[in-house]
């Protein structure tokens, strides 16, 4: 009878899939990039915005002025008007994520930002509490 459960058990957690992810929380998912005449589109800009916790216009003026492209938001996409290479366009997005979601202190992505004033804002990170001041 163990014999049975222990050749049962095996066989069961050979069938498990493997974990592939990173083990880190904070996952981005992959950008979806697709070209149309002269148009660059982001399909899935608002489910990256919502993992970063950012506003959408926050990101897209950010990536705008990186590319020196002008962009709109239509819906969940980032309309760029003009040509962007798409490993150009992740790079940035990688950027903004380290600037302005990752924390300084702990490297944890736990962060909002708040503004103290009119033209000063803060990052401040919910796991550790530390602030940084941050220029959008």
């Amino acid at each position: 009878m163990k014999d049975e459960y222990d050749t049962l058990l095996e066989r069961v957690y050979k069938n498990i899939p493997k974990h592939e992810g990173s083990g880190e929380r904070f996952e981005l998912p992959d950008v979806e990039v697709l070209e149309q005449g002269n148009k660059t589109l982001v399909r899935n800009f608002g489910d990256l915005c919502d993992v970063m916790r950012r506003e959408p216009a926050v990101v897209s003026k950010f990536l705008s002025k990186e590319l020196a492209v002008p962009s709109s938001i239509d819906g969940k996409r980032l309309i760029f008007n003009g040509k962007v290479d798409s490993r150009l366009l992740v790079s940035k997005i990688q950027d903004f994520v380290g600037k302005f979601v990752k924390c300084k202190v702990c490297n944890r992505y736990d962060t909002h930002i708040s503004s103290v004033d009119r033209n000063t804002k803060v990052l401040i990170c919910e796991a550790c509490g530390a602030r940084a001041p941050v220029r959008l």
